[in-house]
């Protein structure tokens, strides 16, 4: 798959951010940390994978959404958000969902590949398994479900080193 630029990939689907969505994407560019508020179906969760996979197109490298509970991550991210921010946003960008280990995978710009994991936190193994990895950009899904030593902890694991900010 050949990039003309990143601008021109995210521009090629239908899809085009509210004010609120721009505004969401330009604090998530500038902060370490950051909380979108919002009611149900707002459009935070989209937005966020939305930022992830961006970060993914520019460089190589490993991304988390992660919610307490593993199969709530594969139902409502892996079968529902993040095939729809792929088909709206990037409906050229082939991507393969990898269901053994949970991850999806997309070519980057500059050659290489990105991926973006699921993780679950209920169980003692699914955590391992998250933290057997660094990461770019860790989102939370639903993190007020999350404790805090759980965020201490994935937190450890925001150590990828691909040039993109941390």
């Amino acid at each position: 798959f050949a990039f003309r630029n990143i601008s021109e990939q995210i521009a090629v689907g239908d899809f085009r951010k509210t004010p609120i969505q721009a505004e969401a994407c330009r604090v998530m560019k500038q902060q370490t940390h950051t909380a979108l508020e919002g009611g149900s179906r707002s459009g935070k969760t989209f937005i966020t994978i939305y930022s992830m996979i961006c970060r993914g197109l520019q460089v190589p490298s490993r991304h988390l959404a992660a919610r307490f509970r593993f199969n709530h991550a594969k139902t409502a991210l892996a079968m529902d958000t993040i095939p729809k921010v792929f088909e709206l946003c990037f409906p050229s960008l082939p991507y393969h969902l990898n269901k053994s280990d949970w991850f999806f995978e997309w070519p980057t710009q500059r050659g290489g590949t990105s991926e973006l994991w699921l993780g679950g936190l209920d169980e003692k193994e699914r955590t391992e398994k998250v933290l057997g990895h660094e990461y770019s950009s860790i989102f939370t899904n639903e993190c007020s479900q999350l404790s805090y030593d759980a965020i201490l902890m994935l937190q450890t694991r925001l150590a990828e080193r691909t040039g993109l900010p941390l």
